[in-house]
């Protein structure tokens, strides 16, 4: 009985727990936009997929902020979490620039076989996806009905089409794949697949669900009566050809004018050239979800008609660059000027009203992207080191949210000094009596007392900058200082700027005792101080500070690099043009997308060259010819059109190893495009340039392979081919001209080597005076391999190259390691004691880019909207210190944090009465 009494009162207290409800430490998260966004996902599988809506196999179209806007890249800077989605706009623009100049270049039944054959498709796509590994998931070239002229059927009669043809690449998860041993994904297993082909293969059906990158662009004219003038834009590409080594056939460039996508100007908000679909699950296909950036190829259709006016220029296909969802980095912060709607996850981050939100690069669509900084007003607690981190709040129970991650008021705030129209900084060469205290009783103004400066002293270190000072820019104390060292007599250093005699000269301060007679006395003094090990130079509190070679140094760079412009560069020494390599750190970092271009182009030039061969043939499919003239410029010229922040590409190949359709050898061939500018338009145009030109280098009377840029990369890897990366590819075609099934192409599987994007080479940054770009560069150079002669053995073929320009560069001027190459290092004006240096990006090549926030432990002092020194102001204040003009360089330093407020103790006061008491 007392059992069933036991379990009875069990099971009324679950009763009542269960009517009450459990409150967990993580149920304070409530169910927000990352949630909803998150079960709709996982409600799609490839099980699944093809009995879902087209509605739950899309995500809503917000979901993706911030998107990059062609029209907008020369005004607007791009940040860290969307430097992949740029590329991927910009990739989607090369291919279809690219697309649009051949097909309109060739597009004479003469030059009908000089046109892109099957595998020209296949491989290019292959190559986007090799080049980008961490970034391009798919790659495609999607035609519209009855638009793709094929030259690779021997059974297709001439000026016919396919019904549809869209070679697709995708990289494979090969995991699972039996020569993968280690069972481990390598990213470099790619699937080629023919969307045009195999059943369900009709993609232009509204059935098909996902096909929105067909539907943003084609069927050409859906909707858009009248609007061909302004979604089809006309470009101008000059080329020069040489066919002899030494010579030119022509002396002007020959123009082609092309149609390709648009070219908005800024004001413009629609027809922009790259259009981002909803982000969709990509069923019985990939079974991910990707989002896809998608842009138009332009063709004039008919063909091969002499009566011209029954020809318009018509979108013919699109080019689609595919990213998986999951690696877009999403903007959990609150809406404001950095995160414009429409933004689906705004505001789900969870910072305190304290504090402010900043996402972080690199999270995808994940939890805690993002980081909380401090209020203008506030500080972080004492035992908080450095922002509060949004994967730590994320995961904190629910009285550590209600009691952490607070910032904590600052009080008794400064006011900005004024020095212009206050008394904060009177001028110094004249003392008023008036401001002496307190005024005498006598009615007689007294005359105002003029202090002449007091001029340089002896023991200070000479500098080669002239500087006029205007009052002394030292305090009194300082000055006092000054004296006590002149006293010494201490010797004057002449090297250097100016600087106080460093500590070690004060360590023999001792008479110097008589040497006898009989001892040998140097004529000379020795200067050993530089026999000492050069110790880096740090601050009494152990901070690093400032490093004066080093800021002179800086200056030297600057003064060179001003110095030199495209009037003066032809009377320039050789050694003039260029600037030390360690200018140029980070470039391998904030340039990575531009290296990545001409990777892809090496890429799909080892790929063509290790795999095609002009004799093979396959039955019914002809096999493609060798690359010729017309596709290698058009390859240039994209690289150039799908990226405004490359000014120049070309690719060179080595002696005799350039081998056209026809069979013949040429000692030299170097196709080089770059962007012309003319006079009456330029970069500060409403639009982007429009206006390119190519030129043959193998048409002037040096060849190119001593340049730096060819001649390292060469000697890497003429004879050594060793650390290549090893890539597989899959390719399936259609088995008939309908595409009524897909099979295996005959060469199932096939394999290519080809580099890294390590294994390219970054130039020390030079002024190209050659009349192309006029202005200084960097040149990442990469090479590429075929196979020799007798097809025994993989060789280097020649180098791609990209051009830069260095006022895109972004310079570091905080203080690194010593082994670290960075010509800028140690430069920035921080108040190190109480302050720490942050780099600021997309400041591009200028001093001052950085910010000095408060170490842990002090705090902004000031009342305005700020929580740093921003790096400009540091800059100008030193330089105004240097020029002995008014300034608050002093005054730009955070203070030590008090208590924000004053609490008081019981049991501390009865001990101070009870001390007193007794």
């Amino acid at each position: 009985m007392a059992r069933l009494w036991c379990l009875l009162a069990v099971l009324v207290g679950f009763g009542v727990i269960l009517t009450q409800g459990v409150q967990g430490p993580y149920d304070w998260m409530g169910y927000d936009n990352f949630d909803e966004i998150a079960d709709r996902m996982d409600a799609v599988n490839a099980q699944n997929c093809r009995s879902k809506p087209a509605s739950t196999l899309m995500l809503p179209a917000d979901t993706l902020a911030q998107l990059p806007r062609f029209n907008k890249l020369l005004s607007t800077v791009i940040y860290p979490n969307r430097t992949d989605m740029l590329h991927q706009h910009n990739m989607a623009l090369n291919r279809a620039f690219f697309y649009s100049y051949i097909f309109q270049k060739l597009n004479y039944s003469s030059m009908f076989y000089d046109q892109p054959g099957m595998m020209y498709y296949y491989l290019s796509a292959v190559a986007d996806l090799s080049a980008n590994e961490y970034n391009i998931n798919g790659s495609s070239v999607i035609f519209d009905q009855n638009c793709s002229y094929p030259n690779w059927y021997r059974n297709l009669p001439f000026n016919e089409t396919l019904p549809l043809f869209g070679p697709r690449a995708w990289r494979l998860d090969n995991y699972n794949e039996p020569t993968n041993w280690n069972r481990e994904p390598t990213n470099r297993t790619l699937d080629i697949v023919d969307y045009g082909a195999g059943p369900q293969h009709n993609y232009t059906m509204d059935a098909y669900k996902i096909n929105q990158w067909y539907s943003r662009w084609l069927p050409d004219g859906k909707d858009m009566q009248g609007l061909d003038s302004v979604r089809k834009h006309s470009y101008d590409v000059g080329i020069k050809y040489s066919n002899a080594t030494g010579k030119f056939t022509h002396d002007e460039y020959i123009g082609k004018v092309f149609f390709g996508p648009p070219s908005p100007g800024q004001k413009e908000t629609e027809h922009l050239p790259v259009v981002y679909t909803q982000p969709f699950f990509d069923c019985g296909r990939s079974n991910r979800w990707i989002v896809s950036a998608v842009s138009p190829i332009v063709d004039q259709l008919p063909r091969y008609l002499d009566w011209l006016h029954l020809r318009r220029m018509r979108f013919v296909a699109t080019s689609v660059m595919d990213m998986e969802f999951l690696q877009v980095d999403i903007n959990p912060c609150p809406l404001g000027i950095g995160n414009q709607p429409p933004n689906y996850f705004h505001n789900i981050a969870k910072c305190k009203p304290t504090t402010l939100c900043e996402p972080l690069y690199g999270w995808g669509f994940r939890r805690g992207g993002y980081q909380c900084w401090c209020k203008p007003g506030y500080r972080l607690p004492p035992w908080q080191q450095g922002p509060f981190m949004g994967i730590e709040i994320e995961s904190a129970t629910e009285d550590e949210y209600k009691e952490g991650f607070n910032c904590i008021p600052i009080e008794l705030k400064y006011v900005i000094p004024r020095i212009d129209n206050n008394e904060t900084a009177p001028d110094y060469n004249v003392i008023d009596r008036e401001n002496l205290g307190r005024r005498k009783r006598s009615l007689r103004e007294g005359d105002p007392i003029v202090i002449k400066p007091e001029p340089q002293p002896d023991f200070v270190r000479r500098t080669n900058i002239i500087i006029k000072k205007r009052r002394p820019s030292h305090s009194q104390i300082l000055s006092k200082k000054l004296r006590f060292l002149r006293n010494l007599g201490l010797t004057e250093k002449k090297e250097g700027r100016v600087q106080y005699i460093p500590r070690r000269s004060f360590a023999d301060m001792t008479p110097v005792k008589k040497l006898k007679k009989n001892r040998f006395v140097p004529r000379y003094r020795r200067d050993t101080e530089s026999l000492h090990r050069r110790k880096r130079q740090t601050s009494h509190t152990g901070y690093s500070t400032w490093d004066d070679k080093a800021y002179d140094r800086m200056l030297e760079i600057f003064a060179k690099k001003d110095s030199v412009n495209s009037e003066n560069c032809a009377r320039k020494k050789p050694e003039e043009l260029m600037l030390p390599g360690d200018v140029a750190y980070g470039v391998e970092k904030q340039f990575s997308a531009q290296a990545r271009t001409a990777l892809r182009l090496s890429h799909f030039l080892s790929n063509f060259m290790q795999n095609i061969d002009m004799y093979e043939e396959y039955g019914n499919l002809r096999g493609d010819r060798l690359l010729n003239i017309e596709q290698l410029f058009g390859e240039v010229v994209a690289n150039v059109m799908g990226d405004l922040r490359i000014r120049g590409s070309g690719l060179f190949y080595d002696v005799d190893k350039f081998i056209g359709p026809g069979g013949r050898t040429r000692q030299f061939f170097g196709p080089y495009a770059y962007r012309y500018e003319k006079e009456d338009e330029g970069e500060e145009a409403d639009r982007a340039n429009t206006h390119f030109r190519a030129i043959d280098f193998a048409g002037f009377p040096t060849h190119y392979l001593d340049e730096p840029w060819f001649k390292n990369v060469k000697e890497r890897w003429q004879s050594n081919t060793y650390g290549l990366d090893k890539f597989t590819e899959r390719a399936m075609i259609r088995s008939d001209l309908a595409g009524t099934s897909l099979k295996k192409f005959e060469l199932y599987p096939q394999y290519f080597y080809a580099p890294k994007e390590e294994d390219g080479w970054w130039s020390a940054p030079y002024f190209e005076c050659q009349g192309f770009i006029n202005d200084w560069i960097l040149t990442y150079s990469v090479p590429f391999f075929g196979l020799n002669s007798i097809g025994s053995a993989i060789e280097f073929k020649g180098v791609v190259r990209v051009d830069v320009r260095l006022d895109l560069l972004d310079i570091n001027q905080c203080p690194m390691d010593f082994h670290v190459p960075n010509a800028f290092k140690d430069t920035a004006r921080c108040h190190f004691d109480n302050t720490y240096c942050y780099p600021l990006p997309g400041q591009t090549f200028r001093t001052g880019a950085y910010k000095c926030e408060c170490n842990n432990g002090y705090e902004y002092p000031y009342e305005d909207r700020a929580w740093y020194f921003d790096g400009q102001t540091m800059e100008e204040e030193y330089r105004k210190l240097l020029a002995g003009q008014k300034n608050r360089y002093h005054t730009l330093q955070c203070r030590i944090s008090g208590s924000s407020h004053i609490t008081h103790s019981i049991a501390g006061l009865l001990i101070v009465v009870i001390s007193l008491l007794v």
